[in-house]
């Protein structure tokens, strides 16, 4: 028989938020590995002590932040999901009576308030910390990348930098020479005219720039977003977000591994870093002659000829310091890239080459499941922002799925125990039986001439006398 909803809305429910969250759901397992206790003590100094109202907590805003990331929702669409979301609520500490602070409220702590506290630093290094606590991260092999960002801008935004100078031409007009047909309001009237970074920006966002990835592309108004990660565990030790020009990719890189060599012991590390993997774009004569500074093998492909070369010397000294530290700076040059050379022909190189996509997939990770695609606010620092806050969950994400491997693992060994056990009285009377085939071997004289005598029981020939 066909069958109703008998439910009817009652004045008065009882609701365990506990209860509706399930067991091994992604937010509890997050929130099993997540502390935020250091929080308000960061951010003290960006709040009075006797004036205005009380402020909404700030471990409450940050656990926000870091779902909006999570799931790739705006501030609008995380406060709207959180009204109706029984987990995230859980998450964030809400009861169903408690109200949702406002995204107004999301959009100044983070622009406003908290934009000089470095709240956002501190909590990338202590997720490090905490996955260098749980074994998961080595720091000996790491992997460098970047990757382009698409800026919040429209190119139809790009104006002239300053007055228009006397030399500056009108765009062409219409192949027939005649004057071109009125276009409608609102219609982009840029067309004809080259762009460069030079002689244009967006009034939209002054720090995006004209980037394109390869001559098959066009150009577009973007960032550049640089990772420096753990090969081993893809932990991401540092992210930087920065303007997209032409050697930016190596400068940055050589900034973040210098952070990283620097606050080893608060990250935790348990290995000196030893060797960088590139791509192609950090094969550089300057880039790998730093890194050899540092003690670190670049195992990058190098930007010239793989024979090797020269080092060159002159007939003549020179007492010219300046034109010394020239000769001395090419000298060193040609060695490191002979060096980078040999790296080449190694076995580990190898190895590096195999494993430096997984930069690749984090960025994959990152565009396609938390909003890195794209810049949801403007201007550099937002933007380092967002890219920083990103890998803070894909950090988490990492440090849940070492937990979930070891605590598997340590119920397999907990079922297998009994049965292992079980074996264990009898290992004496097989070592006893053993001991007994083997004197019983080594007591008789003969041996069956069919059989080859086994060496590693040693036994002993007798010789049997002849009979009268």
């Amino acid at each position: 028989m066909l069958g109703r909803n008998p439910s009817e809305p009652s004045l008065f429910q009882m609701v365990d938020v506990e209860s509706l969250v399930p067991a091994n759901h992604q937010l509890r397992k997050i929130d099993g590995v997540l502390d935020l206790s250091f929080v308000s003590e960061v951010v003290a100094e960006c709040y009075s002590a006797s004036r205005g109202r009380p402020s909404i907590d700030p471990e409450l805003a940050l656990r926000m932040m870091l779902l909006g990331v999570l799931y790739d929702l705006s501030d609008r669409e995380l406060c709207e999901e959180i009204q109706m979301h029984a987990g995230m609520r859980w998450f964030c500490g809400l009861n169903f009576h408690d109200p949702v602070p406002d995204h107004s409220t999301l959009s100044r702590l983070r622009n406003e308030r908290w934009s000089e506290s470095g709240l956002f630093d501190r909590l990338m290094d202590e997720v490090i910390g905490q996955c260098s606590e749980a074994g998961l991260v080595s720091g000996r092999h790491l992997s460098v990348d970047g990757t382009e960002v698409e800026a919040n801008a429209s190119v139809k935004s790009l104006t002239r930098r300053g007055p228009r100078g006397p030399g500056d031409q009108d765009p062409p007009q219409g192949a027939g020479g005649g004057s071109l047909e009125p276009k409608p309001a609102g219609e982009w009237q840029g067309r004809g005219e080259r762009y460069s970074n030079e002689t244009h920006f967006s009034p939209t966002d002054p720090d995006a720039r004209l980037y394109r990835k390869g001559n098959q592309r066009g150009a577009r108004l973007s960032y550049l977003v640089h990772d420096l990660i753990d090969t081993k565990s893809r932990v991401i030790l540092r992210r930087r977000a920065s303007l997209a020009t032409g050697s930016t990719e190596r400068d940055t890189a050589l900034e973040m591994l210098d952070e990283v060599l620097e606050c080893r012991d608060e990250l935790g590390l348990p290995k000196q870093p030893e060797i960088l993997t590139g791509d192609a774009g950090y094969g550089a004569t300057e880039l790998v002659t730093e890194l050899l500074d540092r003690n670190i093998e670049p195992h990058v492909p190098l930007l010239a000829d793989h024979a090797t070369e020269e080092v060159p010397t002159w007939k003549r000294r020179t007492f010219n310091l300046e034109r010394r530290r020239a000769r001395d700076r090419k000298v060193k040059e040609a060695q490191a890239r002979n060096r980078v050379r040999e790296i080449h022909q190694t076995r580990g190189y190898s190895v590096s080459r195999k494993l430096r996509i997984r930069s690749e997939h984090l960025f994959a990770e990152g565009k396609n499941e938390h909003g890195l695609r794209r810049a949801r606010r403007r201007g550099r620092e937002r933007v380092d922002e967002q890219a920083t806050l990103t890998a803070v969950v894909q950090n988490l994400k990492r440090l849940v799925a070492c937990r979930g491997r070891r605590d598997r693992g340590a119920a397999v060994a907990s079922s297998s125990a009994p049965s292992r056990a079980d074996f264990r009285p009898l290992i004496p009377h097989f070592r006893r039986s053993l001991a007994h085939i083997r004197s019983m071997v080594t007591a008789f004289s003969f041996w069956p001439p069919c059989l080859p005598t086994p060496n590693h029981w040693r036994v002993r020939r007798c010789a049997i006398p002849a009979s009268p």
